[in-house]
């Protein structure tokens, strides 16, 4: 909720559309500036010149790191946000009734951080990286997914993204670790019966 806010609010200073698809060269540019000035990057509108949105949203992150090598995977993953936050738009049709945190099994749902008025959760977040394994599976993956047991592979990685989602760019591993022995006692996360550095297990709902 607060991330599709953010947006929109970005949307309107900027005279841009929500969805990165739609963009001009123009726009591109805008976006760049901005991002650049939000988590003051170093300037590298050049290197993306000339691009329409539609191209730019086509490109991996190994593309946006050979044309920006110092943050050019920062840069992919502000606009995979911008780009599941217009789907996700388009997703809720207007006047729909908006459910979080349900009781339907976690294995069955893609989480959805859309929810109006309610900021995401580090837990909802985790699985949102494990359910595109195609953009963060160097990151985090699961090791069995039907029991609920995944691996942080890159932790610096896990930390820096979930500080990009929280605007919070001195996140890092240790207070991310924190946040996760919490739930060890809300039970939503747990270590399982072998424990492993970095490996965790959500609880199965009841």
């Amino acid at each position: 909720g607060e991330v599709l806010k953010d947006i929109e609010t970005a949307c309107k200073l900027l005279n841009i559309a929500a969805d990165p698809a739609d963009w001009s060269p123009g726009n591109v540019q805008k976006w760049i500036l901005w991002t650049e000035h939000q988590y003051r990057l170093p300037q590298i509108g050049k290197s993306f010149q000339d691009l329409s949105g539609k191209e730019l949203c086509a490109m991996s992150e190994d593309q946006f790191r050979q044309r920006s090598l110092v943050c050019g995977d920062v840069l992919h993953a502000h606009l995979d946000i911008w780009k599941s936050a217009a789907w996700m738009k388009e997703k809720a049709a207007p006047g729909e009734v908006r459910y979080c945190g349900g009781d339907e099994s976690w294995t069955d749902s893609e989480v959805d951080s859309s929810c109006s008025g309610q900021p995401i959760h580090l837990w909802q977040f985790l699985k949102e990286l494990l359910l595109k394994p195609h953009h963060y599976g160097r990151f985090i993956r699961w090791l069995n997914k039907e029991k609920g047991i995944f691996k942080i592979e890159d932790s610096a990685q896990v930390a820096r993204l979930w500080g990009i989602r929280k605007n919070r760019p001195a996140m890092n591993y240790d207070k991310l670790s924190r946040s996760i022995r919490q739930y060890y006692k809300k039970g939503i996360i747990r270590k399982p019966d072998i424990s492993q550095r970095l490996v965790y297990q959500f609880v199965h709902p009841v």
